[in-house]
């Protein structure tokens, strides 16, 4: 009897899961303007490349103002051109290299520049990745990834939130990745790191209730992090953006597009730890190979 109990709480569960992710499926794109504020700014980091670049796409389509947070004024300059076509939205650039987050002062000159605005949405997207067996990292290395993927995030949060908890509605999209999700061989640091912005984002989420707040933990993008591999589901920054913005307000985290959300729910909940786990040492046993 116990075991049968069991078993109808667990495929009760699975239904409600089920229902749940096509309720959430099938509601419709968010209006960012009339949602977090007309002539809101939205705020980007590391926004010239990747799944960055990908959420300014898909804002400015909605006309939406947009501050890019960026290390090169050239490729933001470039940007904005693409983008101003068609599209209503403002822009400002703010230079800074997020590699120097540890210097004191550093995210007050950022704020600075930004105070003034009306942000509605903070995108923190910059982020780098290096792969290698831990003992042939080299410090630089590991400090970079350590800083540039773990500061800006609880630092530019910190700063902006306060003026966020004075207007009617905002949003906060921290970028994570499936692998602060699971163990990732050779990809160690990176992955550890994104753990600490999934779980940053989720407890803030549980703190500021009246603001949006999503980790976004994206499988392969078709990104310069990822060397523009194609295959194993990677999709477009464009899609990738636009699948997380679909779930803001309806979930403390998510994978994001519809491809990305089966592979994650498989990868991370159906398939065996040990199998995943062998699965995932030799993929990434092929792209460190010439450290091996």
């Amino acid at each position: 009897m116990f075991l049968y109990i069991v078993g109808l709480i667990t495929i009760a569960l699975v239904v409600f899961r089920i229902l749940e992710e096509i309720y959430k499926s099938l509601q419709s794109f968010p209006n960012i303007q009339a949602k977090y504020g007309k002539d809101c700014w939205a705020v980007v980091t590391g926004a010239t490349d990747g799944i960055g670049k990908g959420y300014c796409q898909v804002l400015a389509q909605q006309n939406v103002n947009i501050c890019m947070i960026i290390r090169n004024e050239e490729k933001a300059k470039q940007l904005i051109q693409e983008l101003s076509k068609g599209s209503t939205s403002k822009f400002k650039i703010v230079v800074a290299n997020f590699n120097n987050s540890l210097e004191e002062g550093f995210f007050d000159k950022i704020y600075k520049q930004i105070e003034s605005l009306d942000i509605g949405l903070l995108i923190n997207n910059v982020g780098v990745s290096h792969q290698a067996p831990l003992e042939k990292y080299n410090d630089n290395q590991l400090r970079e990834i350590i800083t540039v993927n773990c500061f800006p995030i609880v630092f530019l949060t910190k700063k902006i939130i306060a003026n966020m908890l004075q207007r009617k509605k905002s949003a906060i999209i921290n970028l994570s990745s499936f692998t602060g999700r699971v163990p990732m061989p050779y990809n160690q640091t990176y992955a550890a790191s994104k753990a600490f912005d999934d779980y940053f984002s989720r407890s803030i989420a549980l703190e500021y209730p009246n603001i949006d707040i999503l980790a976004h933990r994206p499988m392969y993008v078709t990104t310069p992090m990822t060397n523009f591999q194609q295959g194993q589901g990677a999709i477009s920054p464009f899609q990738a953006a636009k699948g997380a913005l679909q779930r803001l307000g309806l979930e403390y985290s998510t994978h994001g597009h519809i491809f990305h959300r089966v592979q994650g729910f498989f990868g991370a909940v159906i398939v065996p730890e040990f199998i995943r786990n062998k699965i995932l040492k030799q993929e990434m046993r092929k792209l460190v190979k010439k450290h091996l």
